[in-house]
C-alpha cells in the first residue's frame, strides 16, 4: 500500500491538472468574454443627409435604427427588435414624412452576432408578418473582431453582403475597426416578391413594368472588443428601371452619416465591457493549478518521502532474553 504522503501528492497533481484544464476552457463559459451587453442605454443609430433626393425633390432625410432587447435573453442568445425608418424632413406631418418603415424581430448569438433563427419582418403597409432566413451579422459583429471580411445583413436585399476590413481608428477612447460594404445595383424584384418591387411606367415611358433597383455603400465602425457597431455611414440609391436597366423613376438617393457626438456616446457606454474578467480568472486558476502540480511532484519525489529504498522498512526484531 502506498504511503499517505504519496497518495496526497498524487491527489495534488491531479487537482492541479484539473484546474489548469478548467482555466483553459473558462473563457467559453464566462460572461467576461465581451459578449453583447443586455443593459446598454444607447441603442439608436441616427444617420442624416441634409441634401437628399426623394423622387424629384431635394430635402433632408433621416435614417434611424432603434434596437430593444426582448426575451429570451440568456447567456448565449438574445432576442432583438429593431425599428428601421427613413424620413424626409420637409413635410409637416410625421406620416407624410415617412418614406419607409419596418420592424425586424431577430434572435442573435451574443458572442458571434450571428442570427440563430429566421427573421420576422413587419412593415408600415400593415401586411402580414413575413418570415425568412437571416444571414450574417448586422449591428453586432463577433466579439474580439478580427481584421478580416464579414458577411453583413443588408435589409433591402434581405441577405448578407460582404463587408471588407478597411482600417483601425479610435472613438470615445475605444479601438474600433472599420469595414466597408458595397452593394452593386441589384434588381430587388428578382430576390423576393413585394408590392413595392414592381410598378408600371407612365405611358410616355412606354407603360411597361419597371423594377426596384438598389445600390448602396456603407461603412461600419465596430468596437474591437465587443463587436458592437458604434458608427455608420450609408450612401443609397434606389430607383425603378425597366428590363434593360434604364431608369424610369427615382425613389430616394442619399448620403447619410452619424454625428460625432452620437458615435462617442455609443462607444463610451462600452468602457466597462472588457475581456479582463475571463482573462484574470484564467490566469489565476492556471497559476493555482500549477502550484498544486509542483507541490504534488515535490512531495512525490521528496527524498525519504516514501520510506527506505527497496521497499518497506522491516521492523526491528526483539531479541530473546
Amino acid at each position: 500500500m502506498l504511503p499517505k504522503s504519496r497518495i496526497l501528492s498524487a491527489l495534488l497533481v491531479g487537482l492541479g491538472l484539473a484546474l489548469v484544464a478548467a482555466a483553459l476552457a473558462a473563457p467559453a463559459f464566462l460572461n467576461g468574454d465581451a459578449r453583447f451587453p443586455l443593459d446598454l442605454e444607447k441603442t439608436t443609430w441616427t444617420l442624416k443627409d441634409p441634401q437628399a433626393k426623394v423622387g424629384e425633390d431635394t430635402t433632408a432625410v433621416t435614417r434611424q435604427l432603434h434596437m430593444t432587447v426582448q426575451n429570451p435573453a440568456t447567456d448565449k442568445v438574445v432576442a432583438l427588435r429593431i425599428g428601421d425608418t427613413l424620413r424626409r424632413e420637409d413635410k409637416g406631418d410625421d406620416l407624410e414624412n415617412l418614406i419607409s418603415a419596418a420592424t425586424w424581430s431577430l434572435e442573435m448569438d451574443r458572442k458571434t452576432g450571428e442570427f440563430v433563427k429566421p427573421a420576422k419582418l413587419s412593415t408600415v403597409m400593415v401586411m402580414p408578418e413575413e418570415v425568412f432566413p437571416a444571414e450574417g451579422v448586422w449591428l453586432k459583429f463577433p466579439s474580439n473582431v478580427q481584421q478580416q471580411d464579414y458577411e453583413v445583413f443588408e435589409p433591402t436585399l434581405r441577405k448578407a453582403v460582404p463587408a471588407a476590413f478597411t482600417g483601425e481608428d479610435e472613438i470615445g477612447g475605444r479601438t474600433v475597426y472599420t469595414f466597408e460594404q458595397k452593394v452593386e445595383p441589384v434588381n430587388v424584384a428578382t430576390l423576393y416578391t413585394d408590392m413595392t418591387n414592381t410598378i408600371t411606367a407612365p405611358p410616355e415611358q412606354g407603360g411597361e413594368q419597371a423594377f426596384l433597383h438598389h445600390e448602396a455603400t456603407r461603412t461600419f465602425a465596430v468596437d474591437q472588443v465587443t463587436g458592437v457597431v458604434v458608427g455608420m455611414t450609408e450612401k443609397v440609391d434606389d430607383y425603378y428601371a425597366d428590363r434593360d436597366g434604364n431608369r424610369v423613376q427615382e425613389v430616394v438617393s442619399y448620403d447619410a452619416a452619424m454625428d460625432e457626438a452620437q458615435q462617442i456616446g455609443l462607444a463610451e457606454q462600452l468602457t466597462d465591457v472588457t475581456q479582463d474578467v475571463s482573462r484574470t480568472v484564467t490566469w489565476v486558476v492556471i497559476g493555482l493549478g500549477g502550484v498544486l502540480v509542483l507541490l504534488g511532484l515535490a512531495g512525490a519525489f521528496r527524498p525519504g518521502g516514501g520510506g527506505a529504498r527497496g521497499g518497506r522498512q522491516k521492523p526491528d526484531r526483539k531479541l530473546d532474553a
